[in-house]
């Protein structure tokens, strides 16, 4: 499966802002994949498939 990963940066840089996205734990869909993101002090953590991202926050 490929995933538009400049895509998906761009798309974490809202997670902070939308009120969908409250949890520090929580999971979303995006390209049909499933995406487990991890909300950190710092960054977050996106598990897509075995594949493991950190994107800082802002």
């Amino acid at each position: 499966m490929q995933i538009d990963l400049n895509a998906l940066a761009n798309f974490v840089e809202t997670l902070d802002c939308n009120p969908d996205y409250e949890d520090d734990c929580f999971a979303f869909s995006f390209d049909d994949a499933r995406v487990y993101c991890e909300r950190h002090k710092s960054h977050f953590r996106l598990e897509v498939g075995s594949a493991i991202f950190e994107l800082p926050r802002c």
